[in-house]
């Protein structure tokens, strides 16, 4: 493996690491440890660093260290505003194209979450099923572009979202939130699911809110 795909690989590992709360906000992360880690110079792993600094994921404190951005609440806020405000359109225009397949596509992540929640599983595998019923919308109404951009875009909300999911672990009150949205969407009550999916993006917010001020403030920017 040339050492061009090695770097790639090791800046995907640490990305997926850091989006998925293995590395927490404000953690230590340095040259020197990802060299010992992986097994690479001094060189490829300043150039990771450098990339997830390039995204937001890593702060670099001149002549220091780097270390795991911290979350910023005022970001994460204006993140789920922005989803509120496209997923209404986005769902809103899905229920005028919708047909049996997408209803089927709905139905079966529906059953998959609910599979889920009777055994025991990784944290990411319900996050995914949670993400992949949200980008149905997306691919139905051939809105995939701005779906792309959202994925680039919040890397703030979406580890906000995973720490929502890994610390209250309140699946069932997830899960029911999306049985709830796809039956207003295939009754095609408009009003209803601007309701629920209002309530359901700010949830997160309303369950951490102690816990932001208490336990996890330090993953917080002040």
């Amino acid at each position: 493996m040339s050492v061009k795909n090695t770097t790639e690989n090791i800046y995907e590992e640490i990305k997926e690491k850091i989006m998925n709360l293995e590395y927490k906000p404000g953690q230590i992360i340095t040259e020197q440890e990802i060299s010992k880690i992986y097994g690479v110079s001094r060189t490829p792993s300043r150039d990771i660093l450098g990339k997830l600094n390039s995204i937001g994921l890593v702060e670099s404190v001149p002549f220091k260290s780097s270390y795991v951005s911290l979350l910023d609440m005022d970001i994460i806020k204006q993140s789920i505003y922005m989803r509120v405000v496209l997923e209404k359109q986005i769902i809103k225009d899905a229920m005028e194209m919708m047909n049996d397949r997408f209803i089927a596509e709905m139905e079966y992540n529906l059953k998959l979450q609910e599979l889920l929640l009777k055994r025991e599983f990784e944290t990411k595998e319900f996050y995914d099923l949670d993400c992949q019923l949200h980008k149905l919308w997306y691919e139905l109404t051939k809105n995939m572009f701005i779906w792309e951009q959202l994925e680039k875009a919040q890397i703030h909300y979406k580890r906000f979202k995973m720490l929502d999911i890994l610390e209250v672990k309140n699946f069932k009150a997830i899960y029911e939130d999306h049985k709830k949205l796809v039956d207003a969407i295939k009754d095609k009550k408009v009003d209803k699911v601007e309701e629920i999916i209002t309530e359901h993006l700010y949830s997160g917010i309303k369950r951490l809110q102690e816990l932001i001020q208490g336990e996890f403030s330090q993953y917080f920017k002040k």
